[in-house]
């Protein structure tokens, strides 16, 4: 298997060939490269590696387990299942998830879904004898590789492989299934086969050596003798010759078929086409490389005795130069060729160019080394540098002059008119053109912008000339005629660094963004998460409509299936896709010269310049979208104490404050992979995180939540579905329902008492003002018979003194007696009332007598009396209360005879413990609707006035009445107002 890790290879040889073999020193390895010391957590001395299914790269030695998720290491520490043993020899995964571990010391375990399974002597195992090789064979059937023979397993119970398969007693290394199915086993005593299926082991060569097994790309299955220094085929055709000599500590072949070496001092990558070398001084974590492993995603990792390291393909290739200059201007030629500067390069076989320099570097200063290079429509190559201006053509290359007196200056851009003349922007000095007879003539003042010189120039056949100004600024010449855009175009790019001209399409790039001419205006170019393209100082559109920018901050590129909905959809920001440092760009795009610092060669290879060289790349070839990685939540608790997560989370009361930290397995570039999540019943939308790896929140309470996180791909995709945790806070005393029930109750209990006891003070206070009342009818009582009555009684007393002398006959003594039995009936009356205004003693209460008897004063001798109804425990009303339920009984009643007419009159008095309730209804008319609403009839107030009294008690007085349907009026009072007290008692009881 490509990604299996290699045995450590323990022989370390004499170099066998002279050092004249090994010409030159290889160049480092041109592959991105990242390492991991101790510093950032890694594991020292590992030994093996693999990696399961669910992603993960697990990595063993003689410090234990280790597991990685491409950011962080983690020591394998699962609670209650230690390791047998800490010294790992061996590792493997399948495809079932599972991962075997082999100990340095003897015995074995399985780690599947979380469980771990240990064999030792018990089991069937040799007693403290090395594994190095655990393998499954093509039935799926698990052997072990000992230092006392070759082992299966049945029935969880190791058996001895020797009888029943053949396999001679020996000290094995290494084992490996091929694609077929065969398992291979390498010892001390050579090579064995144990076909697929076959019962019986089979030798394959008897000086295959000892060391390890491999089976590359064409299916062929090669061993390394380690004694003899070489490899030798076993199975397979292929054509293969690599010439590995010295120490050598392991070995693999790659997925590529490349073999990978590595020494004590260094790791070596073997290609078809060259070797290639990379050591400490390179970036290489340590020395003794010990392992090596490839991943699914193609990724090489290599241990070292000091920590790991990560070799992966870049899709950006650095261009190897003759030398390094400050300034590396482009041009196309043909053939896929390319010129960098004074340097024309052109591809050969492999990773290598084919360099060919136009003059030497000789010269001291500016002057020798060009900022700018031009390719004509006829095929000439204009160079130009500090105060210089060079023509190629063909094999020939000349120096011609710049304008008179302009010696000094530098031409930044070039470019050709319709008529293919030749346009340079000199610096500081402006624009300039070169006629066919080699003439320089000063164009600025035709351009409308004197005394100001443009950044950059470019043209094409079906646009004519463009050029770039500061300010956003560009200008246009085409069959003569000047077109002018500017910041009311629709230009907001500032310094205008680059254009570019693709059939139609006219693309402006500058400090501030990119924008593309539609009409007479132009679009501003926006990334969909507000990315401005600033910085842009190279473009080129490719014949499938794809934009590629060299930029500030990396390489872009919009997807020709972007462009369309830019021009169609205003204020469409576009999806777009990233390189930088991580694909193998190094430096940015440059500030100011070269322009353009972006070129597509003949062949379809972009070339750009940057700040810190020039680099190439296939723009055809993209890595397919993978799916994001899944992500895996790793642990939970409060800040500080995260604990792995386990089937049903339930945190302790109090736990405010939380961290969960999570993860998603992607190996190759972990920093592009950007994370979002939300808490259900907290956040009401996902939290963008970028790369952060742990989430934050505080101020939680007690309940049931749910964590979602989500993760993208390495192009900034979401994956279609989060993974979720489901986790509780249990609540502590205060926070429990019964206490928060209990509270509740408290409350209302509270709430009921502060309302018992404001009706209490209600009650008092209404009962107060009613005792002053009946004191200032008392005292109005007192005041009326001390005085009034008294003197009416003595003037009585002295009219009938001086009548009785007058005779009987006399007309005047009947006038005056007349007057006299007047005056007695108003002095009854007089004194009826005195009493009435006393209080009334509450032994003589009758309520239900007194309406009777009202009743029977109010009605015909043709009608009926009502019928007075008692229900409940009579008590004694309060003497105000008393007068006004009668009066207001009374009114109803003569309103029944008198204006309703009713046959039948009932009245029903309840003496409630809570309410005194009085009903009375009759059969009669009804009371009009309009004078229910009118309160009364004009001029009439009985109505008005039983309200009024009704107001006057606090008693809740009702009228429903209908035409033809009689009327009923419904009084209700509270007790507390209505009863007289029976006995001192409690504010708050009934």
């Amino acid at each position: 298997m490509f990604g299996r890790s290699l045995s450590i290879l323990r022989l370390l040889l004499a170099c066998l060939a002279p050092a004249a073999a090994y010409g030159a020193a290889p160049a480092p390895i041109d592959l991105h490269h990242m390492s991991w010391t101790a510093r950032e957590g890694a594991p020292q001395m590992v030994m093996t590696m693999t990696q399961t299914r669910d992603g993960w790269l697990w990595l063993g030695g003689a410090h234990g387990l280790y597991r990685f998720d491409g950011s962080h290491f983690e020591r394998y520490a699962e609670p209650g299942q230690p390791l047998p043993s800490a010294g790992i020899s061996i590792l493997n995964a399948f495809d079932d998830g599972a991962l075997w571990i082999g100990y340095r010391y003897g015995g074995a375990s399985v780690l599947s879904q979380g469980r771990l399974r240990n064999y030792s002597e018990r089991d069937g195992l040799p007693a403290s004898a090395p594994v190095w090789g655990l393998e499954q064979d093509g039935s799926g059937r698990m052997w072990a590789a000992t230092t006392r023979g070759l082992f299966y397993l049945e029935h969880e119970h190791w058996l001895a492989a020797g009888v029943a398969f053949a396999a001679p007693v020996a000290a094995y290394k290494t084992l490996m299934r091929d694609r077929d199915g065969n398992l291979w086993a390498q010892g001390d005593e050579g090579v064995y086969t144990l076909k697929r299926g076959a019962r019986q082991f089979i030798k394959s060569s008897p000086d295959a050596g000892t060391g390890v097994l491999f089976q590359v790309p064409d299916g062929g299955v090669w061993s390394w003798n380690a004694p003899r220094n070489r490899f030798r085929q076993l199975a397979g055709n292929s054509a293969g010759n690599w010439p590995v000599h010295g120490d050598v500590a392991s070995l693999l072949f790659d997925s590529r078929g490349d073999l990978w070496v590595g020494r004590l001092a260094s790791v070596e990558y073997h290609t078809r086409q060259q070797v290639q070398q990379s050591g400490q001084a390179d970036g290489l974590s340590g020395r003794w490389v010990a392992a090596m492993f490839e991943d699914r995603e193609g990724s090489i990792w290599i241990s070292t005795a000091t920590g790991i390291d990560r070799y992966r393909r870049k899709r950006i290739a650095a261009v190897p130069l003759p030398e390094v200059t400050d300034v590396n201007p482009l041009a196309a030629d043909a053939n896929g060729a390319v010129w960098v500067g004074r340097h024309h390069l052109a591809p050969a076989d492999g990773a290598a160019f084919v360099t060919t320099t136009l003059w030497p570097k000789t010269e001291a200063g500016w002057g020798g080394d060009p900022v700018c290079l031009y390719l004509d429509p006829r095929g000439a190559l204009w160079l130009a540098s500090y105060g210089r201006l060079w023509q190629v053509n063909g094999k020939q290359h000349r120096q011609l002059a710049l304008p008179r007196g302009l010696e000094t200056g530098m031409i930044a851009s070039m470019s050709s008119d319709d008529n293919g003349e030749l346009w340079a922007a000199i610096v500081p000095h402006g624009l300039y053109r070169r006629d066919a007879q080699g003439d320089w003539h000063d164009v600025a003042a035709d351009t409308g912008l004197p005394g100001e010189t443009p950044r950059v120039l470019a043209s094409s056949a079906e646009e004519g000339l463009w050029l770039g100004y500061p300010r956003s600024r560009v200008l246009q010449l085409h069959n003569g005629h000047w077109h002018r855009y500017s910041s009311d175009d629709g230009l907001n790019i500032g310094m205008v660094e680059s254009l570019h001209l693709k059939g139609r399409h006219v693309w402006a790039g500058g400090e501030n963004g990119v924008a593309l001419r539609q009409g007479g205006r132009f679009l501003p170019v926006s990334g969909v998460d507000g990315v401005n393209f600033e910085g842009v100082s190279g473009m080129v559109e490719l014949d499938n409509g794809d934009l590629w920018l060299n930029a500030g901050a990396g390489l872009y590129r919009i997807a020709a299936g972007e462009i369309a909905p830019l021009e169609s959809t205003p204020g469409y920001r576009v999806r777009y896709e990233r390189l930088d440092s991580l694909d193998g760009l190094v430096g940015n795009a440059p500030v100011r010269y070269p322009v353009p610092s972006m070129i597509l060669a003949t062949d379809g290879y972009l070339w750009l310049s940057t700040t810190a060289g020039v680099f190439r790349l296939d723009p055809a070839l993209r890595e397919p979208p993978r799916p994001a990685a899944p992500v895996l939540i790793r642990g939970i608790g409060p800040p500080g104490q995260v604990r792995a997560v386990q089937s049903a989370v339930r945190l302790p009361p109090g736990t405010t404050a939380l961290q969960m930290d999570y993860t998603a397995l992607a190996l190759a570039m972990p920093e592009r992979v950007a994370f979002r999540y939300r808490l259900e019943g907290v956040d009401t939308q996902w939290q963008q995180v970028g790369a952060r790896r742990a989430a934050y929140y505080n101020n939680l309470g007690p309940g049931n939540y749910r964590f979602s996180v989500a993760a993208t791909n390495y192009h900034g995709d979401w994956s279609e579905q989060a993974t979720t945790l489901d986790f509780s806070i249990a609540p502590t005393m205060t926070q429990s329902m019964w206490f928060r029930i209990s509270c509740a109750l408290l409350v209302l209990a509270a709430c009921w008492m502060l309302y018992r006891w404001r009706l209490h003070d209600f009650a008092l206070q209404v009962s107060g003002r009613l005792e002053e009342r009946i004191k200032e009818r008392e005292r109005i009582a007192r005041e009326l018979h001390d005085t009034l009555l008294q003197s009416v009684q003595g003037m009585i007393l002295h009219v009938h003194a001086a009548a009785v002398r007058l005779p009987p006959p006399e007309p005047a003594r009947v006038l005056i007696e007349e007057a006299l039995q007047k005056a007695d009936d108003a002095l009854a009356e007089g004194r009826e009332r005195v009493r009435d205004l006393r209080a009334n003693d509450q032994h003589e209460q009758d309520l239900a007598a007194a309406i009777g008897m009202a009743a029977w004063r109010l009605r015909s001798a043709d009608s009926a009396p009502p019928q007075i109804v008692v229900s409940g425990v009579l008590r004694q009303l309060h003497p105000l209360v008393y007068e006004e339920v009668l009066a207001i009984a009374c009114e109803a009643i003569a309103n029944a005879y008198l204006h309703a007419t009713a046959s039948r009159i009932e009245v029903r008095l309840h003496y409630g413990a809570r309410a005194l309730q009085m009903t009375v209804s009759d059969d009669g008319t009804g009371v009009p609707a309009e004078v229910i609403a009118a309160g009364g009839r004009d001029n009439h107030w009985g109505i008005c006035g039983m309200f009024e009294r009704a107001e006057r008690i606090k008693a809740k007085l009702l009228l429903d009445s209908q035409a033809r349907n009689g009327t009923v009026w419904r009084l209700t009072l509270s007790g507390r107002l209505a009863y007289q007290p029976l006995a001192r008692r409690s504010w708050f009881g009934r």
